[in-house]
């Protein structure tokens, strides 16, 4: 009786197991979530932020990161039992966007008062280079009863504002007056001294733009200064006017476009150029501070996407800039559409896909310890699916977001995959462009079809992440290197220009509650043989 209760209570066991074998994967696979997967036939460009499409049964929470225009980042969220969390995402550029066909005036190049005169006319000054052409211009002049030219003394060049001097505007024709108005203008003065009487010389500068072209209309006015009324009556009737014209057609037109105006296109490493261009805007003078004229670049053609959307930067719109630094002698400012004008050309050129060469990031999340360790994943190098795009944030920061993307290789599978990198960039004061770079973000998700996003070692790549400290400091390197080597060693001249505008040094700040970035140039006017 026994032997046959313990055979039935076996047998009662083994059934209940086999129950348990057959009814507890129906049980988990009726109760448990399915994966996060989102349909994202969405355009990367689009003038709105498009909407994905959660696969069946799939409960995630959506939300979007940034604003337009701009990057937003879609990112859908999903929880599971024991606190896992998944999480894919999905960058859009969002318009409007800046036309190459009219790009916006969306930077300013302000020359200071110190590059004009150092109050001695001292070398490296536009000063210096007002001397050395009219001293050419005059070399020779010898007018009968006044004699010949010997020097030149009390050289003194300003910015002026036009009401400053009135009776200066007899200088100028009437079409360097024509609206828009000028507000004002350069003003040198000097006196040249003669044989037997010096000339008191004012000679005038009016900036204008016509036609996207920076141009200077001079005019001059001469007085003589002397007592001996017979030598004043002679110097009134015979080279006087002459000596006005004389010096009107010397090259100080050209040797002013050299300093004041725009650069020439700028040479990329590795290829390409940087091409700045004057917006039709009447020059902003402050008398005894500054001139500023307004900029904007020369955008190139768009990129057009897989799906046939063209790639464009997006446009904020202008702001209302600060003066520049007192004793700065070149100050550039760029605003959101300027900074992401020139990334975006940066991009287009592929400069920024050979900085990340540079950077290898591929290769150092291959060799990272867990990675070589633990896993057969391999990561192939990384390239730029979007311009970067850079907006305000907090703190007088930069938020610069940064769309790449990569093939994941398991073996023999391979997927394709997009990594979104956030970070905050602020500028350290000094001399020089030292850029402070802050990972704010890092994710990964896969894209197993075209339309199809899914996670993708998330743990992975916060494991990567945590033990990267050093990625944000080698960002911020080459950010300040690829900057300032933008900008310094830069020789700038006109054709046929007496003088070039040497470059020697760059440092960089935000502006305008980061509505703005300011580079301010140390520069000199170099003479050209």
């Amino acid at each position: 009786m026994t032997a046959r209760v313990g055979v039935a209570a076996i047998g009662c066991g083994v059934a209940i197991v086999a129950a348990h074998i057959v009814a507890v994967p129906r049980f988990v696979a009726a109760t448990a979530r399915p994966e996060l997967a989102v349909t994202w036939p969405a355009p990367v460009v689009a003038d709105a932020v498009p909407t994905g499409q959660l696969a069946p049964g799939v409960a995630a929470t959506v939300e979007h990161d940034g604003a337009a225009p701009g990057l937003v980042i879609s990112r859908w969220r999903a929880r599971y039992r024991g606190g896992v969390t998944r999480t894919v995402a999905a960058a859009t550029l969002v318009g409007p966007f800046q036309d190459p066909a009219a790009p916006p005036c969306s930077g300013r190049l302000a020359v200071g008062q110190a590059l004009l005169d150092d109050g001695a006319g001292g070398a490296g000054t536009v000063a210096a280079v007002v001397r050395r052409e009219l001293g050419a211009a005059l070399a020779t002049v010898d007018v009968f009863g006044i004699g010949k030219f010997k020097r030149l003394d009390a050289l003194e060049l300003r910015w002026v504002g036009l009401r400053d001097h009135p009776f200066d505007r007899a200088m100028f024709p009437d079409a360097a007056l024509r609206a828009p108005a000028p507000t004002g203008y350069l003003r040198a003065t000097a006196k040249v001294q003669f044989e037997r009487l010096a000339v008191d010389v004012v000679l005038g500068a009016i900036p204008r733009t016509d036609g996207g072209q920076l141009g200077f209309t001079i005019g001059l006015s001469a007085a003589v200064d002397v007592d001996n009324r017979a030598l004043a009556w002679l110097a009134s009737r015979i080279g006087i006017d002459r000596l006005a014209t004389r010096l009107a057609r010397s090259q100080l037109d050209t040797a002013l476009l050299a300093a004041l105006g725009p650069p020439p296109p700028l040479p990329l490493p590795g290829g390409g150029e940087l091409a700045i261009e004057v917006c039709d805007r009447p020059v902003e003078v402050v008398a005894d501070r500054f001139a500023a004229v307004a900029l904007r670049w020369r955008l190139t053609a768009p990129v057009v996407a897989s799906d046939g959307h063209p790639i464009l930067p997006p446009a904020h719109g202008p702001v209302a800039w600060p003066p520049p630094r007192p004793g700065a002698a070149i100050t550039l400012d760029l605003d959101l559409d300027g900074v992401n004008g020139v990334l975006y050309q940066l991009w287009r050129t592929g400069l920024l896909d050979r900085t990340l060469d540079t950077l290898d990031l591929a290769g150092r999340f291959n060799t990272h310890p867990v990675v070589a360790t633990y896993l057969t994943l391999r990561l192939s190098p990384v390239r730029l699916a979007l311009p970067p795009v850079v907006a305000a944030s907090a703190g007088g920061r930069l938020r610069l977001d940064v769309v790449t993307a990569l093939a994941i290789a398991d073996r023999a599978s391979v997927t394709a995959a997009t990594a979104l990198a956030s970070t905050t960039i602020g500028f350290a004061a000094g001399d020089r462009i030292a850029a402070d770079v802050a990972l704010a973000g890092l994710e990964l998700t896969c894209r197993p079809a075209p339309d199809r996003l899914v996670p993708c070692y998330g743990d992975i790549v916060d494991a990567v992440r945590a033990g990267s400290d050093d990625v944000p400091a080698t960002l911020g390197a080459a950010l300040s290197t690829t900057l300032t080597e933008l900008f310094v060693g830069q020789r700038l001249t006109a054709a046929a220009a007496p003088a070039a505008l040497a470059i020697t040094g760059a440092r960089a700040t935000t502006v305008a509650d980061a509505g703005a970035l300011r580079f301010e140039l140390t520069a000199q006017i170099d003479p050209t043989p």
